[in-house]
């Protein structure tokens, strides 16, 4: 079982190893004050005690959770990667859509906060 999100992103290879540390960079850039952990057997990161988002390494994607409640404009530009009810998949043969992400990682930051 692995303690830290360091570990979780080493237990992984290529495409999805260097998907999880871009996606930890831009988390981190985001919520420079978020606390990271690994629950559920994935990332996670928590801001002010709250969990905010969570990343997910597979063989051929990765993924963010959760995707949940979300704007109408927000849960129409991530409609083509959901998959199930709280989760963006985001296969590793396409390219990572930064600017959708941020803007997932920025309203779960909000929606955690209360605003």
């Amino acid at each position: 079982m692995v303690a830290t999100v360091a570990e979780y992103i080493e237990g992984f290879e290529g495409l999805t190893r260097e998907r999880l540390e871009e996606l930890r960079e831009l988390v981190l850039r985001i919520l420079p004050d978020a606390v990271e952990g690994v629950a559920y057997g994935i990332a996670g990161f928590k801001v002010g005690g709250k969990p905010v988002v969570y990343l997910g390494g597979f063989a051929k994607h990765v993924s963010v959770y959760p995707i949940t409640q979300l704007p109408p404009a927000l849960d129409a530009a991530v409609a083509p990667y959901r998959s199930g009810k709280g989760t963006a998949k985001f296969p590793n043969t396409e390219p990572l859509p930064r600017d959708l992400i941020e803007d997932l990682v920025r309203f779960m930051a909000d929606r955690a906060a209360g605003a």
